[in-house]
């Protein structure tokens, strides 16, 4: 009797271990590395400008909408100057003609008063003479007496006269107070619309004004300042660098034999090389026109030169990443299959 061989008793558990690896193998995607960067914004104006106020300093946090630069032109601020001149002169001569309308007005009523003052004294003083006639009148009674109206009947007539003149000086006060009060009410008027005009080229060159202002697109750094106080620049030069707080772009590297397993718009997962449980989705936005040669920091062996497809993704603000962090991206989208039939495909 031949004698038993123990590899017939290895076979039968090494082949189902085989087709519980197998039952359970999954095809990998393109996985390769890249860093995540921030997004720099290279800020700067459209006009030839004076630069009058740099706000901040290089690696300085920054809130969105805060004031970074200020610049001029003195263009700007010379039609300011004539502005606020002709505003002021009108105010001017608005003030000086209204001062003169009231001193007129005050001088006729000081006029009118001093000659209505002088006929009121004379009427007091021919009322009283009236009264002390009629007085002694009444108490003559044993002499036959005129009749009591004819007495002070002279006396009366000066008295109407001067009622009736007193009238007469007023009225023509009047007419002229009235009159310069009227001239008081309109005084500017006409000068209304040269306002309105100038106030609106003040707000048309303040509009301008603010174009010379540099404020900050989100939360973010400072990098760069290209500028000083002072300093004359000309228009689309860069004057500060801006960068988002988070990094929101990955620059990655396929290897050029998976350059077909990456294409515009797919998913891919990203993970931190050094902290894999840092991971977020991305998608791609941008693929390379040409081979280059991966940068030594993403090769899998730094030594050996490699060369692939450059390949841009963008990922959500909020993720965990530092600037030029390190990070594997895996493109794979893993389906089960069986071990042996990926030998016979």
């Amino acid at each position: 009797m031949k004698g038993f061989n123990i590899l017939y008793i290895l076979i039968i558990p090494c082949a189902y271990l085989l087709y519980l690896a197998g039952s359970n193998f999954k095809t990998e995607g393109a996985f390769f590395y890249g860093f995540a960067e921030n997004k720099e914004t290279e800020l700067n104006l459209d006009v030839d400008c004076l630069i009058a106020k740099v706000h901040v300093s290089p690696g300085e946090e920054v809130k969105e909408g805060q004031l970074l630069l200020e610049a001029s032109q003195a263009k700007y601020d010379i039609k300011l100057n004539d502005l606020e001149y002709d505003l002021k002169e009108q105010q001017i001569n608005t003030e000086i003609e209204k001062a003169k309308l009231t001193n007129n007005i005050a001088q006729l009523e000081i006029r009118k008063q001093a000659e209505i003052n002088e006929l009121d004294t004379e009427i007091r003083s021919l009322q009283s003479k009236i009264e002390l006639n009629e007085k002694l009148f009444d108490q003559i009674s044993s002499i036959s007496v005129p009749d009591k109206g004819t007495i002070n009947k002279s006396a009366r007539i000066e008295l109407n006269e001067l009622l009736a003149r007193k009238i007469e000086v007023e009225a023509p006060y009047n007419r002229q107070i009235q009159i310069l009060n009227a001239q008081l009410k309109k005084v500017g008027q006409p000068q209304i619309l040269q306002r309105q005009r100038l106030n609106k080229e003040k707000e048309l060159i303040g509009i301008e004004k603010e174009k010379l202002q540099i404020f900050a697109p989100s939360d973010g750094l400072i990098g760069n300042i290209h500028c000083i106080d002072g300093e004359h620049v000309s228009s689309f030069n860069t004057l500060i660098s801006f960068y988002e707080r988070n990094p929101t772009l990955v620059k990655g590297f396929v290897h050029e034999k998976l350059i077909l397993e990456v294409k515009t718009d797919a998913k891919l997962t990203v993970s931190s090389s050094q902290h894999p449980n840092h991971e977020v989705n991305g998608k791609i936005i941008g693929l390379g026109t040409r081979i280059v040669e991966i940068p030594e920091r993403l090769r899998k062996i730094p030594e050996q030169k490699t060369y692939g497809r450059e390949v841009l993704i963008k990922i959500p603000a909020d993720n965990p990443f530092l600037q030029k962090e390190k990070v594997t991206l895996n493109s794979s989208d893993r389906s089960e299959g069986n071990f042996f039939s990926s030998f016979f495909k």
